[in-house]
């Protein structure tokens, strides 16, 4: 069984940009329709500021939303990707089983975020 690990979605309440708001509305529709675990860090926050800008230094990227991390149990984060990749990940919900069998290193949304969990247990 894979381990698990935590989703840490990154986001800007006070984004100006009208794409970045798009994929904002569109990630946050996405994760609370098919239920996925997540931890919300919001960088127009004040009190999240130091949060936002450790995971803009993991990212690489400032200023550009969402962004998607996931955080391992030893408390380690990686930076997985922006809005598009996460919309590719969706695009594979609905492959046949057939293709998954034929490809089984092929990154797809089950098994991306299938082994989520929403905190890790003492």
């Amino acid at each position: 069984m894979p381990a698990t690990k935590r989703l840490i979605v990154l986001i800007s309440h006070g984004v100006n940009d009208r794409t970045q708001s798009a994929h904002q509305k569109q990630t946050m529709h996405l994760l609370v329709t098919l239920k996925v675990p997540h931890e919300l860090v919001d960088g127009m926050d004040p009190d999240q500021k130091e949060r936002r800008n450790a995971l803009f230094q993991i990212s690489d990227i400032r200023g550009n939303y969402p962004q998607f991390f996931f955080e391992n149990e030893d408390g380690s984060i990686i930076f997985y990707g922006k809005w598009e990749k996460v919309q590719d990940l969706n695009e594979t919900r609905d492959l046949p089983e057939e293709i998954l069998q034929q490809y089984p290193d092929m990154e797809t949304w089950d098994r991306v975020f299938g082994n989520l969990v929403e905190s890790f247990s003492s």
